[in-house]
């Protein structure tokens, strides 16, 4: 039996995250609005497949959410889990039962959006979405320790090299000069070493080899120098101190260097894009899988549990690539590259843009391996007949990058050490 008493107070509601951004005046206005109810141990609150579109709020007590495949999730009012509307999704995923008696309070999701002033900071918007989607989905306490961290503004989201910043700026200010960018470069030996090596490399070498930076940058060209220094810069962050997750960034770095290299060589087949940006954008697009993973060091138990892990990689890894790439000032084209990497299906635009380009080589990087069977054939993605291939079947796409395997190999060589 539901039984309602009184509004709750504007220090309640300033428990939840939901009202953080509501004026006093707005507070003070929903609590007069709202009234407290409750009910005994085992009734629901709410039940799965429901589809008011209202938000609970849990007072006083305990809940427990059951799944439809009997999974439960018990929720306290007294944890951080508590503080977000419970079961946020509509149509309801899960039946809420009280496991004691408890107070809550429910909201009209319109009234809500009516209150909450708009704000278009990317962490906002973020934060938001996952806190109204998956958070209660998985039990998984690294994604909820990282949307925490993430709306409180303490996520620490890694950042450019100084060698790559410092390229970029120069090319930002049109200084282009051979001269400078090598003076920028010489700052970091192994970078040095590096793009005179690629200079000298099958997919670069002119008649004569270069033997110093000015002449590296030179025949590379200012805009492909700053490419491939991000490119050969990205590898350090594929590292952790976790023995567990370090095995999980070599495997990512592996991938994500073969997906460059497909992307380098189709880009030169198809003519559709810069060979140097299709590598970059390969090597950028599981950029978002980087950070969880940095996160999950502090999480020892999630780290080896592949299935909660990959659970929070899915959910969060295209949005938080996409906002690193922002935060770095790449193109908006980039940033959809890290956003909708394994958007299989994408057709947002007729011609073929580099997250096409990552889609085909991700495909192509499956065959023969365990993901062949969770993703669908090369022909069956619009991004195969935009990369304008011709009539070609995967078959024959493959025997043409069979045809440029010296080049695929050079690219990957670049990209090993």
């Amino acid at each position: 039996m539901e039984i309602i008493r009184q509004h709750p107070s504007v220090q309640t509601l300033q428990r939840f995250h939901a009202f953080e951004e509501l004026s006093a005046d707005q507070l003070s206005l929903l609590a007069k609005s709202l009234s407290i109810k409750t009910i005994s141990s085992g009734s629901k609150m709410t039940e799965r497949g429901s589809e008011e579109d209202l938000s609970y709020f849990l007072l006083m007590g305990q809940v427990q959410l059951k799944a439809e495949d009997g999974n439960r999730k018990t929720i306290t009012s007294d944890s951080d889990d508590a503080r977000r509307a419970i079961a946020q999704l509509i149509p309801r995923l899960y039946d809420v039962i009280a496991v004691t008696s408890i107070e809550y309070i429910q909201v009209d999701n319109q009234l809500l959006s009516s209150l909450t002033p708009n704000n278009d900071s990317e962490i906002a918007e973020f934060s938001e979405y996952f806190t109204q989607s998956s958070i209660e989905e998985t039990k998984s306490e690294l994604k909820q320790c990282l949307l925490n961290d993430l709306k409180n503004k303490c996520l620490t989201l890694p950042s450019l090299p100084d060698v790559a910043i410092r390229i970029g700026k120069a090319l930002n200010d049109d200084i282009t000069d051979a001269k400078h960018i090598a003076k920028i470069i010489l700052s970091d030996v192994a970078m040095t070493a590096k793009i005179i090596r690629v200079a000298n490399s099958a997919l670069y070498t002119g008649h004569n080899p270069v033997d110093n930076c000015t002449a590296a940058v030179v025949r590379l060209g200012a805009q492909t120098t700053h490419r491939l220094v991000l490119s050969f810069a990205l590898r350090e962050l594929f590292k952790s101190r976790s023995p567990v997750v370090q095995m999980r960034m070599q495997s990512l770095w592996g991938h994500s260097r073969q997906v460059a290299a497909l992307c380098y060589v189709l880009a030169k087949l198809t003519k559709q894009f810069n060979p140097e940006e299709a590598m970059l954008a390969g090597l950028l697009h599981d950029i978002g899988e980087v950070v969880i993973l940095s996160y999950a060091e502090k999480f020892p138990g999630v780290a080896n549990d592949k299935i909660q892990l990959e659970h929070v990689i899915t959910d969060l890894r295209g949005t938080l690539g996409g906002m690193i790439l922002r935060g770095w000032g790449f193109v908006d084209e980039l940033i959809q590259v890290a956003e909708e990497a394994e958007n299989w299906y994408r057709d947002d635009s007729a011609r073929a843009e580099y997250a096409d380009l990552i889609i085909i080589a991700q495909l192509h990087s499956f065959i023969g391996t365990s993901r062949m069977s969770s993703v669908p054939m090369i022909d069956q993605v619009p991004a195969f007949n935009k990369l304008e291939l011709g009539e070609l079947t995967p078959k024959k796409s493959l025997k043409i990058l069979k045809l440029a395997s010296k080049q695929l190999a050079a690219a990957e060589a670049l990209l090993h050490s």
